[in-house]
């Protein structure tokens, strides 16, 4: 199948109201990082993958649009599940929710590399087909993980389930089945 044709069914649904365009990478948010949810990556759960990113027009690059314009992401994911070692959901100290992969030696070589060789470009976190957050970084990433924005705390721990597999339990009036 076509690469770009697969790239384009994921990443069309765009979430918008969850992009986290202007965040920085990793640093600041993972010390201020409260886990509240800390589960094991696993083979099963909801597709996940980071794309590398531009906001400038890439030879071989998808454009997505979101809602401050137009992202142009690489179809080769950076990390995908077989890189991950846990995820782990929590807030900063402003209640933001955060997402964090960590990220066996290989990925971290992967992302280590890949931000070196493309400073000022941007890492696009895809859970299942919505891209949640697409921070910049300025700088060589060299974490065991990568740390995400993505709106609420309810977000981080959907997203850290999804990823995982593990099922939501139900709200508060809802009926088991």
């Amino acid at each position: 199948m076509n690469i770009m044709r697969v790239m384009a069914r994921i990443l069309a649904p765009v979430s918008l109201a969850l992009l986290a365009a202007c965040q920085t990478m990793p640093g600041k948010e993972k010390a201020a990082a409260q886990p509240e949810t800390t589960l094991q990556a696993s083979k099963t759960g909801a597709p996940v993958a980071v794309f590398l990113a531009d906001t400038q027009n890439q030879k071989g690059w998808t454009a997505v649009q979101i809602q401050s314009g137009t992202l142009y992401v690489n179809p080769q994911p950076v990390v995908t599940r077989d890189d991950l070692v846990g995820i782990r959901a929590g807030t900063n100290k402003e209640g933001e929710g955060l997402l964090a992969l960590a990220l066996n030696e290989g990925g971290q070589k992967k992302v280590a590399s890949v931000t070196r060789q493309n400073p000022n470009k941007r890492l696009a976190l895809v859970v299942g087909r919505t891209m949640l957050a697409a921070p910049g970084y300025t700088t060589q990433v060299t974490s065991d993980q990568l740390v995400f924005a993505v709106g609420s705390e309810q977000n981080a721990t959907a997203a850290a389930r999804a990823i995982a597999g593990v099922d939501t339990p139900p709200t508060e009036g809802t009926a088991k089945p």
